[in-house]
């Protein structure tokens, strides 16, 4: 086996490419949505050698697949009609201290 072989086959190898193209991804992806793919790279190796981080990656990955709903939260107070250009305020009256 050579030298060079060995070097593309370790840790600092990884590293060294993962930042590469976190320069290339930088000058050529131009606010273009999503996670850039050096940053989803440096997150999976940073979850290989820290427990922690696998576990708020996959709530990250989580919460951007569930829909926030309406109706999911508190019952409303007030509504705004962006259509009709109204909006409704329900405020609740106050209770009288005894």
């Amino acid at each position: 086996m050579s030298l060079g072989f060995l070097f593309a086959m370790s840790l600092p190898a990884l590293v060294a490419a993962l930042f590469f193209l976190a320069v290339i991804e930088r000058f050529v992806r131009s606010k273009k949505k999503g996670t850039p793919m050096a940053t989803a790279g440096i997150g999976e190796l940073g979850a290989t050698f820290e427990a922690g981080k696998r576990e708020e990656l996959e709530f990250r990955k989580e919460e951007r697949q569930l829909r926030d709903e309406e109706g999911d939260g508190a019952p409303p107070r007030s509504r705004v009609d962006l259509d009709g250009g109204t909006a409704v305020l329900d405020v609740p009256a106050q209770r009288q201290a005894r």
